[in-house]
């Protein structure tokens, strides 16, 4: 299933700025840094709005492999939801929140 199925409209959640703002205080690096490139690429597409299994034809990666990407992602930066890793994206500059959504067109 897709993460983002429509457009960000929104600011940021108030736990998620204020993780983002606790660790530029604390001069922490980025929690994407905790992920590995094919990691990184995931998550990429993942945050677009598109499905793990658009994902995994796109990379070429079985479903189940990118299924597993997908919970590895969420387990390595804390992310309870999936609303919470499109956030995290954002804030971390992988993508623009006008890059969710309407995916393939």
């Amino acid at each position: 299933s897709a993460i983002a199925p429509g457009r960000i409209t929104s600011g940021l959640s108030d736990d998620i700025s204020r993780m983002i703002a606790a660790e530029r205080v604390s001069g922490r690096n980025s929690p994407i840094e905790a992920l590995g490139p094919r990691e990184v690429e995931v998550l990429k597409l993942l945050a677009a709005g598109n499905s793990t299994e658009e994902a995994a034809n796109l990379l070429q990666l079985s479903h189940k492999t990118v299924q597993n990407y997908h919970s590895t992602i969420r387990s390595k930066l804390n992310a309870s939801n999936d609303a919470k890793l499109v956030w995290i994206a954002i804030a971390a500059g992988l993508l623009k929140a006008t890059d969710t959504g309407d995916v393939g067109e």
